[in-house]
C-alpha cells in the first residue's frame, strides 16, 4: 500500500458497532439474496497505506441478532469467510471461496477484522515481532448490527486495535546526514505477542518481550513500529548509527500505548552528545506530544 504523511480521526478500541437500514423494499418471502459489502476504515488511513490494496482479505462472521459470537449463533455457516478488495472499498469472495447470503427471515449481525487468517474460538494471535510488512500487523476490526435482506448492503468500518510509533529523525550537532546512513532503531522490551478476541475487541495474553527493530521507511530519517497496547508508562528506545565508533544513542518514551493510536515524534535530533526529540502524539487517534526530550 502507498504511504502517506497525513493522519487521521478518532478509532474505538473495541471495533466501531453499526446499525444496518432495516427499511422494508419489496421482495418476495423466500427469495435468496447476497450480502454486499463495504468496508470503510474509521481512520482516514492505514499504517501501510492510504486505502485497501487490491487483494486485501478480511475475515467475516454472521450471527443472528444480538446474540454472542459462538458456534451456535453462526447463521448460514458464515464463519470466518474470507472476502477481499481490488483496491477499492467494496468486497467480493475471494476466488473459489464462499459467497455469503442473508437467511430468508430474521436479522443478523456481522463480525469482521483484518487481515484474515487462522481463528481458534473466536479469538486471533496478533505478533508484532517482525515488522517488515506492516500491513500484515496493522489488526482491525468491525462490528456491524441488525441487518437483513430488504437492505442488501452492509458498511463495514474498520478500527485500528495496535498502537503506531513514527520517528522522524535528524542529525543534530556533530552529526551529517551521511553519519544516519545506517541507523536501526530498536524498541527493548516490548511484549510480541498476545491474543484479540473477535466476540468482545479486547486484548490480553501478552507476552514473549523481546527487543523490536523498528521499520526503517527512509534510511536515516523515518521509522516506524505497530506496537501492542500497553500500560506501561515508559520504554526505552536505541539509535545505534553503527559506526563502529559511537557508542548508541538511548531515550526512555514515557507515555502508555493506546490501541488506536499513532504516535508520532516530529523532531528527532541525534547529536554527538544526546538525543533532542520534539513530537507529537497523533492519531489514527491523533495524540501529541510537543514536548523536547533528550536522551545521554
Amino acid at each position: 500500500m502507498k504511504k502517506i504523511v497525513t493522519f487521521f480521526a478518532l478509532a474505538l478500541l473495541a471495533g466501531v458497532m453499526v446499525s444496518c437500514n432495516n427499511e422494508n423494499s419489496p421482495m418476495a418471502q423466500d427469495e435468496k439474496v447476497a450480502v454486499q459489502f463495504t468496508g470503510g476504515i474509521n481512520v482516514s488511513t492505514r499504517a501501510a497505506g492510504v486505502a485497501w490494496a487490491d487483494g486485501d482479505k478480511i475475515g467475516i462472521f454472521m450471527t443472528a441478532a444480538k446474540e454472542t459470537l459462538s458456534a451456535n449463533s453462526i447463521k448460514e455457516g458464515v464463519d470466518n469467510v474470507a472476502y477481499e478488495t481490488n483496491g477499492g472499498i467494496s468486497f467480493s469472495p475471494i476466488s473459489g471461496g464462499k459467497t455469503i447470503y442473508y437467511p430468508i427471515d430474521g436479522d443478523v449481525d456481522f463480525y469482521a477484522y483484518y487481515p484474515q487468517t487462522t481463528v481458534n474460538d473466536y479469538k486471533v494471535a496478533l505478533n508484532v515481532a517482525d515488522q517488515s510488512k506492516q500491513e500484515a500487523i496493522d489488526f482491525m476490526y468491525a462490528k456491524t448490527t441488525g441487518c437483513n435482506k430488504a437492505i442488501p448492503q452492509v458498511e463495514l468500518k474498520f478500527s485500528h486495535q495496535l498502537s503506531w510509533l513514527v520517528l522522524n529523525v535528524q542529525a543534530g550537532n556533530g552529526l551529517t546526514e551521511d553519519d544516519l546512513e545506517n541507523l536501526k532503531v530498536t524498541i527493548e522490551d516490548q511484549n510480541t505477542t498476545a491474543t484479540f478476541n473477535l466476540v468482545d475487541g479486547t486484548i490480553s495474553d501478552e507476552g514473549n518481550p523481546n527487543n523490536i527493530t523498528m521499520k526503517t521507511v527512509e534510511a536515516g530519517k523515518v521509522y516506524e513500529a505497530i506496537l501492542l497496547p500497553t500500560t506501561s508508562k515508559t520504554r526505552k528506545i536505541v539509535f545505534d548509527l553503527n559506526t563502529g565508533y559511537d557508542a548508541p544513542f538511548v531515550w526512555t518514551m514515557e507515555s502508555d500505548l493506546k490501541g488506536g493510536n499513532r504516535y508520532n515524534y516530529t523532531t528527532v535530533k541525534l547529536t554527538r552528545t544526546s538525543v533532542d526529540i520534539m513530537g507529537t502524539i497523533e492519531s489514527w487517534n491523533e495524540v501529541k506530544n510537543i514536548n523536547e526530550n533528550v536522551a545521554l
